[in-house]
């Protein structure tokens, strides 16, 4: 896993430097982050001034090059991404954060822009539409990827979908037992069921385990 910040750099004609958006992506996936940001170069209306992997490289990239906008990933090897938005914005309060993730939950997005973000893009968007994103969020609006949007609108009370594996592990959290007891009895590692459980909190958009307890219980998960 790469854990420093690998600016990648780009010709860009210097007469359009000055239009471009400067970019940040952070996501603990280099290869699937250099993709990503293959695509906004060649867009030509952006450029990235660095890939970060984790919340504490983030921070510097983002003292380092004050960017336009951060494209965030939720899961960070060093923590949520989500919680570590109001830190980004007192480095940078003018940069613009948009959440780049997988988790296809209401819950989630509801809570990404609770945290302070500005838009929402799943990574099974389009290129074109991730560009759509980008410059619309720098514009000082507001953006939710179609399907996300799809989600928040179809549904009023939402229950999330949970693996077999999550739901074994809820159940056992709601018990009262803790992480190494878990991972004990599923004979699981201890990161491995850690790991579990910051999915868990991320899908059902809470901070900590009283509050996944509780909405388990009040979804009826459990």
């Amino acid at each position: 896993m790469i854990d420093k910040l690998l600016p990648i750099t780009f010709a860009v004609e210097t007469q359009t430097i000055a239009l471009m958006i400067n970019i940040i992506i952070a996501d603990d996936h280099y290869v699937v982050a250099e993709g990503i940001a293959r695509l906004i170069e060649d867009s030509g209306t952006a450029r990235v001034v660095g890939i970060t992997c984790n919340i504490s490289d983030t921070c510097t990239g983002i003292e380092t090059h004050m960017p336009d906008v951060l494209l965030l990933d939720i899961a960070l090897p060093d923590g949520d991404g989500l919680e570590a938005i109001e830190k980004f914005t007192a480095l940078n309060p003018d940069m613009r954060i948009i959440v780049f993730t997988t988790y296809a939950e209401p819950n989630v997005i509801r809570r990404a822009f609770e945290s302070g973000a500005h838009g929402y893009l799943l990574k099974s968007t389009t290129a074109e539409e991730l560009m759509f994103g980008i410059e619309k969020v720098a514009q000082g609006e507001t953006y939710i990827c179609k399907e996300s949007k799809q989600l928040t609108s179809a549904q009023t009370e939402v229950v999330p979908t949970l693996t077999k594996r999550e739901l074994e592990i809820l159940r056992l959290i709601v018990a009262g037992y803790s992480i190494k007891e878990i991972a004990g009895q599923l004979y699981l590692g201890f990161e491995t069921v850690h790991t579990y459980t910051k999915y868990l909190r991320q899908k059902l958009g809470v901070n900590n385990m009283a509050s996944l307890v509780r909405v388990a219980i009040e979804c009826h998960l459990v």
